[in-house]
């Protein structure tokens, strides 16, 4: 069996992608097409349900008018798309962003139903959103288009706490679903459940501890699983831990923001490199990330800042070497224009579909091992999932537990003093807070779906991505196999 996985894309004939095929960059929906096409290769699952996957069941396309501060009347387009119905309510971001067309619309909706099995949350997948520059709108146009996209979801039937369940991305933030959960709430007053319609709120409107920074903690954990990896990290010349490697970062947004920061500070990594659309800095001592980040949040660039060295454009900064490239921006940010800078042994996938297969191919023939984004950056999704549970049963994780856990470990160390006859000195003991409760559930989650990636890899001498992909298409199967409802 072949153990070396990091180095192979393709094996024989068991990928179903030519080479000829992945000779140009294609779209998003082509791009997930393939992918499945690839990974269902090593299935029984017959061919009409993987082509099943490949059709979103339900679209909406919508124009928004607002009206301007100074009284005239802009019109935008709208899009929601509801991948597969196999498990309710779905799940998906709301982006705001300019150019945003329907395909990859569909394409990121069939990605959600895909993240959402591989890490084994009962959801199907969604996504939408607005072809609109958010930085272009003041905050009271900002929040009128939103609330009117949101009455137009919900009138429509696509939102609801058991049909969709909408989430942040691109161009949106909590106050966004804020906004969106309040528009619902007047359309659907009785509904007990309408906390629920969005995830990632503000704690005071029903948010649920640390989905901010989930994304970010999750890909740290995944990545300290593959990183555990003896025989993969031997194969690329790393250590198999998190310590003292080396990061270029592309993106610095929430997610960029919070893996720099917790590889910085949970692992002595290296930050040495963090690019954005304008340009990036880079220090090869590593970046001091909460200036960094203050340095961002005043001047809204990485340049400038005064504890690295500023570079107007991108790629001379992915040129650069590292241990680890992560990106955490757009998607298809590597490609064929710019595959051939890279100097790093893994990238890890912290934004959706970020690697195009022409430059996944390049890549993996140079022995750089890909960490696959439905996998890496699924920590957000578990945590809204978390966060919907809590919104449903009315009542927050540890609330129900804290007191008896108290009294149980005061049990237990009275009984240990017993026994070495000490006497027990009596202080504050410390239970398990909601961020803690949350924090440990996103961990043993994101651990064991990379351990099942990990195993597939191995048994089928595949790469990450189609372990992870086949995988989620085979919990897909095992649920919907004895329901009426067959295809996706």
């Amino acid at each position: 069996m072949i153990k070396n996985v990091a180095a192979k894309a393709f094996i024989g004939k068991r990928s179903s992608l030519g080479h000829s095929e992945v000779l140009r960059d294609i779209g998003m929906k082509e791009h997930v097409h393939k992918l499945l096409d690839r990974s269902s290769a090593f299935t029984r699952i017959p061919g009409s349900f993987v082509e099943g996957l490949k059709k979103c069941s339900h679209i909406l396309e919508m124009q928004i008018p607002i009206k301007r501060d100074d009284g005239s009347i802009d019109i935008f387009e709208g899009f929601r798309a509801h991948h597969s119905i196999h498990a309710l309510p779905l799940k998906g971001g709301i982006r705001f962003s300019p150019g945003l067309k329907l395909q990859d619309v569909e394409a990121v909706a069939a990605l959600m139903t895909l993240k959402m099995a591989v890490v084994d949350i009962p959801y199907g997948g969604a996504h939408g959103g607005v072809s609109v520059d958010p930085s272009k709108l003041s905050k009271t146009e900002l929040e009128q288009l939103t609330r009117q996209y949101a009455r137009e979801l919900t009138k429509s039937g696509f939102m609801g706490p058991s049909i969709d369940v909408a989430g942040p991305d691109i161009g949106t933030d909590t106050t966004t679903m804020a906004w969106v959960m309040d528009e619902y709430s007047k359309l659907a007053p009785n509904d007990t459940e309408g906390l629920a319609v969005v995830t990632g709120k503000p704690e005071a409107s029903g948010g649920i501890a640390g989905r901010v920074e989930a994304t970010g903690l999750g890909f740290y954990y995944a990545l300290q699983q593959f990183l555990s990896d003896l025989e993969l990290t031997e194969t690329l010349g790393l250590t198999n831990n998190l310590d003292n490697k080396s990061y270029i970062i592309q993106g610095f947004g929430n997610v960029g923001y919070y893996i720099s920061k917790f590889v910085t500070e949970n692992a002595k990594g290296k930050v040495v490199g963090i690019l954005e659309k304008d340009g990036g800095t880079y220090n090869p001592d590593g970046l001091d990330i909460k200036a960094l980040k203050k340095h961002f949040d005043r001047h809204h660039t990485l340049k400038g800042f005064d504890g690295g060295d500023t570079y107007s454009y991108a790629e001379e900064i992915l040129s650069k070497e590292c241990d680890i490239l992560v990106p955490a921006a757009l998607e298809r940010t590597i490609n064929s224009e710019n595959m051939h800078l890279l100097k790093c042994k893994i990238v890890a996938e912290a934004a959706n579909m970020p690697v195009t297969l022409k430059a996944e191919e390049f890549l993996n023939n140079r022995g750089v091992a890909i960490l696959p984004d439905i996998l890496m950056n699924s920590g957000g999704v578990i945590t809204s999932y978390f966060e919907y549970v809590k919104n449903i049963g009315h009542i927050s994780p540890g609330k129900l537990t804290k007191r008896w856990e108290m009294r149980s470990n005061e049990a237990i160390l009275k009984f240990i003093a017993g026994l070495l006859d000490v006497e027990l000195t009596h202080g504050e003991l410390h239970v398990a807070s909601d961020l803690d409760i949350v924090n440990n559930a996103l961990e043993d989650l994101m651990t064991t779906s990379v351990k099942l990636t990990q195993k597939t890899a191995n048994r089928f001498a595949i790469n990450y991505r189609d372990a992870a992909y086949l995988n989620a298409i085979n919990r897909i199967y095992e649920n919907l196999r004895y329901s009426s409802y067959y295809a996706a």
